[in-house]
């Protein structure tokens, strides 16, 4: 929950919001500072007083330009495996978020095994390691080193950067930009009043708009239309995510259908719950009780804890993929548990792929 989403809860309980804007009033501030500290980085490296570097190889980013969760995980997946099933030589470069490593590469997996450990590696590059056989996954602060090390050690000619709009420090051949639906119909100000990590005519940037969460297709002409007022050329498409299996802690699988009629307990720690408890209803499931914890979390006894004694009445608990790499196996065998697969399913798909397809082949090295 962002600073701004906080102060409006308390103000709502209390029935005061006509007071929202003056309380959010020093946030407004702030922003505006933040919005200064990071025009004032893209400028210097327009004018190349701060160099960015490139790579022999390939560079896909996909980003987005709000905090929290747009998909940029799940996108990355689906991107990684397009590309090696059409005979790329695909690695991913991670910032590694909140990984406990403080190397300037850490190897999560060499495409065969899964080196590291979830709290090692950051839950995100774990989930994509543990999900991508015959891919390598890094983590470094600096892409530029881990996209090196991925060259010299696998031979990668396609890099993807997840979560990597930001890093302009490396030049890339195709930027991806996820904008959830939600964002631009919604609170447009910059971090902290609002969600927005930079302004939206930064949208330039970008050559290929993904928009997720589009609720209908008049929603998703107006954040057309604005995203063509910033840049009139851009190629922009549509997606959504789709559960597509529950999975038990060893791996095994289980139909949707089980979910029905079951009375379940749901948590998790993501940046949209509110988002997960709605595809669980949607599929049939009753959700008797709903714990929500940080984007992030890390599970600890206390909240182990707090979990069971919450899942005494129902069927069994559910939570996302993210978060059930960071739970200790031990707690599984107290609580009957599956987490929700999900993926990204995209309108015009196969025009999706033909345009990435095309864009890769086409660039030379």
């Amino acid at each position: 929950m962002n600073l701004r989403s906080f102060f409006e809860r308390i103000i709502w309980q209390r029935h005061d919001r006509k007071y929202i804007e003056i309380v959010l009033f020093p946030l407004f501030l702030l922003s505006l500072l933040y919005r200064g500290v990071v025009q004032t980085r893209y400028w210097l490296y327009q004018r190349g007083i701060l160099r960015s570097k490139k790579l022999p190889c390939k560079i896909i980013s996909v980003g987005n330009i709000s905090l929290g969760g747009s998909g940029k995980t799940p996108t990355t997946h689906y991107i990684a495996k397009l590309l090696k099933e059409n005979g790329f030589r695909v690695g991913i470069v991670s910032r590694g978020y909140r990984s406990k490593r403080t190397g300037k590469v850490s190897l999560i997996s060499n495409g065969d095994d899964v080196i590291l450990s979830s709290r090692e590696a950051g839950d995100e590059p774990y989930m994509l390691a543990k999900k991508l056989k015959g891919i390598p996954v890094l983590t470094s602060k600096d892409r530029y080193q881990g996209g090196r090390y991925a060259i010299e050690h696998f031979n990668s000619n396609v890099l993807i950067l997840d979560d990597g709009f930001q890093h302009i420090r490396l030049q890339r051949d195709i930027d991806i930009l996820l904008l959830d639906s939600r964002t631009i119909s919604g609170n447009n100000y910059l971090f902290p009043r609002g969600v927005l990590r930079e302004p939206l005519g930064n949208l330039k940037r970008a050559d290929v708009f993904l928009v997720t969460r589009a609720k209908d297709l008049e929603g998703y002409r107006k954040i057309s239309d604005t995203i063509r007022e910033i840049r009139e050329d851009a190629e922009i498409f549509c997606g959504y995510f789709q559960p597509k299996y529950l999975i038990d802690p060893l791996g095994e699988r289980k139909g949707l259908d089980y979910l029905k009629d079951k009375r379940v307990l749901s948590f998790c720690g993501i940046a949209n719950p509110e988002h997960f408890t709605t595809l669980l209803k949607e599929l049939g499931a009753i959700v008797v009780k709903e714990l929500i914890f940080p984007d992030h979390h890390w599970y600890s006894s206390i909240d182990y804890k707090r979990i069971e004694e919450n899942s005494r009445e129902v069927n069994f608990a559910l939570t996302t993929e993210k978060d059930m790499v960071k739970i200790s196996s031990s707690f599984f065998s107290n609580v009957k548990t599956f987490a929700l697969e999900i993926e990204l399913r995209l309108e015009k798909e196969e025009e999706f792929k033909d345009f990435l397809l095309r864009r890769v082949g086409n660039f030379s090295l």
